[in-house]
């Protein structure tokens, strides 16, 4: 729940902050009151509903990227039973405590309004046109409206001082400015943790006043007398803050704007600021929902048997039920072997390699979306395409039971007679389809086709024929892991748990470089997983023809807490 409702009141509230900090900077000191007071409801709603309003910003592609198809048995770092930790939630007590406090607030808010009641109900009132006049004789109190009911105080006398202040009240009744007021405090009770917004409440209720002055000489009164009367109620406070109150403080500055010339409407353009200042917190929301690099990876091969469902778009890249060919993977086998013919222009040139395509296996099983991923030669990858496309229906593949649409990947190799070259790149043999032909192999390297364009050797490769290998193979890096890799002390208190993705490069020295996290939990985690791989030693690099060449890698690392894990809350 923290994880929702805490980057919520920070998006908010920095939001309102902007908005004040702009009012201050630039408007505060204009007549524009009517402006004004559309700028001050629009910075509250726009605050509240914009950490809703995710944009998604994707980049467009035309294949997704294949970071690769080679992964390790993920790794898990564990807490041990013997590690004592607090598991202690901070951020749920800091919003147990915010919501305390604003739950204080909002009772304050209930007995306001209880107050108000009861001096309606306590009082005899007066109908005059659309409001109620209520008349309370036996205190002073400076005179306020809420909505549609006038409070006059006992100290009132004199017709002409009686009509001005109703004057002045009857607007605020007319154009609703109790609205304000109670958006002001709601606001103030979700937010009371934020200066600003407190600071955006009294500009608030100031300008409603402001508001008011102005209606009030609009209709003939004397500035001079009227002035005099605010003067002559200054030292009376009613005590309830949620209401529309004749004298509020900084008379002084309702005077001086009552006295000041207008504004020239050109200067109006400034409030056309809103415009930037949305766009900013906008585009803040649309940096967090754009995807990142991890949502743009296929992953076709996983060899640690628990694949996560992955989507893109309303196509599924694993599922709980994954496509299948019909009569199984060695009906498949028969199938490419009596359909996939080896080119004879490709043959003649000695020209071999692996040709990878991907298509999507509908949920009525046929085939669609043939595309090289990888491709070798255009005569090769063009029979891939077409055999592909031969295809029978498939089994289409089932998410929670429900046949959808799943992305496939193929493996296909063109092997000459007799080469000794290697294409299969780690899987076993059951998952590589291969064609042999007759010809002299070719002594030229193959080319990696990524997106349509062709990689060199001195550019990482996503796969090569003989992948880097850790000092030892894999059980060493098991180890070179579970004796380096530190379970952060704040992430176990906070009990985070999850996979780390980490793609690194293995240069055609072995070393490492160019570590990033694709997928992370927690920044600490994130960054001990970062810290572990960059202390590897040099790894046997990847070869592709036979020359060492920088190769892609992908490292998935799991954190988890054991449930025998002692808590221990209190420092010995």
């Amino acid at each position: 729940m923290e994880h929702t409702i805490i980057p919520y009141l920070i998006k908010a509230s920095v939001s309102l902050a902007l908005f004040y900090g702009l009012y201050m900077l630039l408007l505060r000191k204009d007549t524009f009151f009517r402006l004004r007071r559309f700028y001050f409801l629009f910075s509250i709603a726009f605050s509240l509903l914009f950490p809703f309003l995710m944009i998604e910003v994707t980049a467009k592609e035309e294949v997704p990227v294949q970071i690769p198809a080679y992964w390790l048995s993920q790794i898990e770092v564990s807490a041990m039973p013997e590690q004592q930790v607090s598991v202690i939630d901070w951020k749920l007590i800091a919003l147990f405590a915010i919501g305390a406090v604003s739950l204080i607030y909002a009772l304050r808010f209930i007995m306001q309004l209880f107050c108000i009641l009861k001096l309606k109900v306590s009082y005899n009132s007066e109908k005059l046109d659309t409001c109620c006049i209520v008349k309370i004789k036996d205190r002073k109190i400076s005179p306020f409206s809420f909505f549609r009911w006038i409070f006059i105080g006992s100290q009132i006398d004199g017709e002409e001082k009686l009509k001005e202040i109703i004057a002045h009240e009857m607007v605020h009744v007319r154009q609703l400015h109790s609205v304000d007021v109670l958006l002001a405090e709601i606001v103030c009770i979700l937010f009371w943790w934020n200066p600003f917004v407190w600071l955006l409440k009294k500009e608030i209720k100031i300008n409603l006043e402001y508001l008011a002055d102005e209606g009030v000489l609009k209709e003939g009164f004397s500035p001079k007398e009227y002035q005099y009367i605010l003067l002559q109620v200054s030292n009376v406070n009613t005590g309830i803050p949620i209401i529309n109150n004749f004298n509020v403080s900084q008379l002084k500055k309702r005077i001086t704007m009552m006295n000041k010339n207008r504004t020239s409407l050109g200067k109006a353009t400034k409030y056309l600021l809103l415009v930037p200042v949305v766009f900013v917190l906008l585009l803040g929301n649309a940096v967090q929902a754009s995807p990142d690099i991890a949502d743009m990876i296929t992953i076709p091969f996983v060899n640690d048997g628990q694949q996560v469902p992955q989507k893109k778009g309303d196509v599924y890249v694993t599922v709980d039920k994954m496509p299948e060919f019909p009569g199984g993977l060695n009906a498949q086998q028969r199938f490419i072997a009596q359909n996939l013919k080896y080119p004879v222009e490709a043959q003649e040139k000695g020209i071999e390699g692996r040709v990878t395509v991907r298509y999507v296996v509908k949920s009525t099983g046929d085939i669609s979306d043939v595309v090289v991923i990888r491709g070798v030669h255009p005569s090769l990858d063009k029979e891939a395409v077409r055999v592909v496309k031969a295809m029978p229906k498939w089994i289409p593949g089932k998410q929670n039971g429900k046949a959808v649409d799943v992305y496939y990947t193929l493996p296909l190799i063109f092997k000459i007679s007799g080469s000794k070259k290697n294409f299969s790149e780690g899987e076993k043999d059951k998952d590589v389809m291969v064609a042999v032909g007759y010809g002299t192999p070719k002594k030229e390297g193959i080319t990696l086709k990524e997106g349509g364009s062709e990689s060199s050797l001195d550019h990482p490769f996503i796969t090569v024929e003989d992948m880097p290998v850790f000092p030892g193979g894999e059980s060493a890096m098991q180890k070179f892991v579970a004796d380096n890799l530190k379970y952060p002390e704040s992430a176990q208190k906070a009990g985070v748990q999850g996979r780390v993705t980490v793609r690194f490069i293995v240069g055609k020295t072995g070393e490492i470089s160019d570590v990033r996290v694709i997928r992370g939990i927690d920044s600490e985690c994130d960054a001990e997983a970062v810290r572990m791989i960059q202390s590897m030693p040099k790894w046997t690099p990847g070869k592709q023809n036979g020359i060492a060449v920088p190769v892609y890698f992908t490292l998935p690392i799991v954190y988890r807490l054991k449930k025998d894990t002692v808590v221990n809350t209190t420092k010995k």
